[in-house]
């Protein structure tokens, strides 16, 4: 089986390590000639959460038609890659069997509009840091959730060969609710961990933190109530406790000074809420904040 994982962040070489580890032939499709070459040199390493490292063989490229043309894609960029990416696949007529795996929800309307013919979407509750170029510290386990949205299904049904203790994987059937469960989660951890620069564990340690991180659950479940049944708060707590040591990718991209998925992720919600009658006035502050701060982080 042909795997192409388009984007070697840190989900992307997450998922790379892990399909190459269940004997699939990975091959990585990046922006930047010196990450393909090292990548084709030195292939990919995991540091796992006992402290041990796995190293993969994986291929990379620059070039979209130097990829192998019956495999499954993996599309791990970020959204502000996502329309560049699919008109990069369109020029190349590639309508390979394609899952999403992005923060947010703003990528959904772009897939929607494509003529990809088999789509699937999936949410990432790992916690995963990228070290360098080839590796990746996985810093925490959580759940691949899948949910095939056009086409055939069974598509996608390799990925369950990725399914262990290390790498769990479910499947949904309602694309849009999984995604908009992620993007709350996300919702709840991100904008706290960029604004106050602390690890997801210190939203349930710090008797300050834990305040704001319980009020935001309870000012966005109050404008979304038919997710509480999917996402109580004890489920979002698990993910922090999971995910202790990660950094979100939000903090993640200001420390790197990076510009944050601020407009897919929480702009997204707020206008979804407002759309409702819902203000989320805290929601809105921190979204303000973050606009805020990543100008200036992003100017320096």
């Amino acid at each position: 089986m042909e795997v192409v994982i388009a984007g070697a962040g840190s989900i992307g070489l997450l998922l790379g390590s892990f399909f190459a580890e269940a004997k699939m032939s990975v091959t990585f499709y990046v922006r930047r000639t010196e990450q393909a070459q090292q990548i084709q040199q030195d292939g990919i390493r995991r540091v796992n959460q006992d402290g041990t490292t796995s190293e993969f063989q994986a291929a990379a490229t620059t070039h979209i038609r130097e990829l192998p043309q019956k495999a499954l894609w993996i599309v791990a960029v970020k959204y502000a890659g996502i329309r560049a990416l699919l008109e990069d696949m369109e020029r190349a007529d590639m309508n390979n069997p394609t899952l999403f795996v992005q923060n947010g929800i703003g990528h959904l309307a772009l897939v929607n509009d494509t003529a990809l013919s088999n789509v699937a979407f999936a949410t990432v509750e790992h916690g995963a840091q990228r070290m360098d170029d080839c590796t990746v510290k996985h810093n925490g386990v959580g759940m691949l959730t899948i949910a095939p949205a056009r086409g055939n299904g069974h598509q996608f049904d390799a990925v369950e060969q990725l399914d262990s203790k290390n790498f769990p994987v479910s499947y949904h059937t309602n694309a849009e609710q999984i995604l908009m469960r992620k993007v709350l989660i996300n919702c709840m951890i991100n904008p706290l961990t960029a604004i106050l620069e602390v690890e997801n564990g210190v939203l349930l340690t710090d008797a300050h933190c834990e305040s704001l991180f319980t009020s935001l659950y309870d000012e966005l479940i109050d404008a979304f109530s038919e997710m509480q049944a999917i996402l109580p708060y004890e489920a979002v707590a698990d993910v922090c406790r999971k995910t202790a040591r990660n950094r979100s990718s939000m903090l993640a991209d200001r420390l790197a000074g990076r510009p944050m998925e601020i407009e897919t992720i929480v702009t997204a919600v707020r206008q979804k809420a407002l759309y409702r009658g819902k203000s989320l006035p805290l929601l809105g502050t921190f979204e303000q904040l973050l606009y805020a701060m990543d100008r200036r982080d992003t100017a320096l």
